[in-house]
């Protein structure tokens, strides 16, 4: 009885230090080499570029549609804020024209109809 004891104490043990690591919103890994962030169970990555900033979305590993997606995003950066509008750059990519400087705080907020608000940060 000890010995069963012991041996089933040790494999359940075993499954949760060798357990695989799963993500239940897919994989938060940067696909357009942005800052990702989960919020409400989607995952939202933001890309500094040039001439601006783009915001991919993705509920459970797959591109989230944008056509019916609204925001804006809001830069506070050397004491200085800057609010602009998100607009749907096509399948599940939003841009806005603004620039992000490093060590900016950004907080980008989304709303779908029949959705309530989401509001996601982000640092850079």
């Amino acid at each position: 009885m000890k010995n069963t004891f012991i041996t089933l104490a040790f494999v359940a043990f075993s499954a949760l230090f060798f357990a695989p690591n799963a993500s239940a919103h897919g994989d938060t890994k940067p696909l357009h080499g942005g800052v990702v962030k989960v919020e409400h169970e989607m995952v939202f990555e933001l890309v500094r570029e040039e001439s601006g900033a783009s915001l991919y979305l993705r509920d459970h590993g797959k591109p989230y549609p944008t056509e019916k997606v609204t925001g804006d995003i809001t830069v506070l950066a050397k004491g200085k804020k800057s609010d602009v509008e998100l607009t749907t750059a096509g399948g599940n990519k939003m841009s806005a024209n603004i620039v992000i400087p490093e060590g900016a705080k950004v907080l980008v907020k989304v709303k779908e109809d029949g959705h309530h608000s989401v509001t996601v940060r982000f640092t850079f």
